[in-house]
């Protein structure tokens, strides 16, 4: 019977009648909108559905090499703002209230068995000022205002929730709208890609402030350029859909750049290695990095 539990990996002898469960891998959880949860445009709803092909689903693949069983709890909600997330002003509803909430809860109950987390919000505060291929400065200004505000508060809550060692990566965000320079808009493009450089301005100041590493977006800053548009093209669905979420090839992309801020942290140090806390992460070269 023992040798039986050892095989199936379910339990090990340590006495007379006695087994230990093999601890299950750490978490992984993603706070943010639609891109946290994979949204994409489907053949029978254009707007977008929620897909297993998003970059925490490509992240948490691609770091099992890192953290051997890690186990992914998304808590994103389309659609969301920063705001909303803080407070529960969104379509989804949450245990706690909110999603920020929800999961400040979830991190406490799993303390010491949370590898990272991901923030990835603020598009959602930009997009309604970039509406009828034109930038309203002032909805610019205000969301850029509001997003400077709840994203500290946010980041002080998870880090109150995980402790000093919790590896927080903020997201920074592509600018989709450039793609549009293709359809004849090419003076809106350009006026978003001063908009997108002024939101990840305001994104990696908050982050670093909060001691939170930032996952780089292709930046264009302050100029329309060629390689922007066609980048815009591949990794999300505007130019056949005028959809801004992200393709696959757009989520691998995301994935990647997160997991380039993990490493460029060193999150395999103290973080990962507490003596309460996470199973150490494996050294070998079969990571894709």
């Amino acid at each position: 019977m023992i040798a039986l539990a050892v095989l199936l990996g379910s339990a090990t002898a340590a006495g007379a009648g006695e087994a230990i469960p093999v601890r299950p891998g750490p978490w992984y959880v993603a706070i943010g909108a639609s891109e946290a949860v994979g949204v994409q445009p489907v053949p029978w709803d254009r707007h977008g559905v929620r897909t297993d092909q998003g970059y925490a689903d490509d992240l948490t693949r691609r770091e099992q090499s890192r953290w051997p069983g890690l186990r992914l709890v998304d808590f994103g909600c389309p659609g969301i703002t920063a705001q909303g997330a803080l407070d529960g002003d969104g379509a989804c509803r949450y245990v706690a209230g909110s999603e920020v909430a929800t999961a400040v809860d979830f991190i406490k109950a799993h303390e010491g068995d949370v590898a990272f987390v991901t923030v990835d919000l603020g598009f959602n505060d930009i997009w309604p000022c970039l509406v009828h291929h034109t930038v309203d400065e002032a909805c610019v200004d205000a969301a850029l205002s509001r997003i400077s505000t709840a994203i500290p508060s946010i980041l002080a809550e998870l880090r109150a929730a995980g402790g000093p060692d919790l590896v927080m990566v903020g997201l920074q965000h592509a600018d989709p709208y450039v793609a549009d320079a293709l359809f004849g808009h090419v003076g809106f493009a350009q006026e978003t890609v001063g908009v997108f450089d002024r939101l990840n301005d305001a994104l990696a100041a908050a982050y670093t402030a909060a001691g939170a590493v930032v996952a780089h977006a292709p930046a264009s800053r302050g100029r329309l350029g060629f390689h922007a548009v066609l980048n815009a093209c591949a990794n999300t669905w505007m130019c056949t859909d005028h959809n801004i979420h992200p393709t696959p090839a757009g989520y691998r992309v995301i994935a990647h750049a997160v997991a380039a801020a993990i490493a460029g942290a060193g999150a395999t140090a103290a973080g990962q290695e507490r003596s309460a806390g996470l199973p150490r992460p494996v050294r070998s070269g079969a990571g894709r990095r």
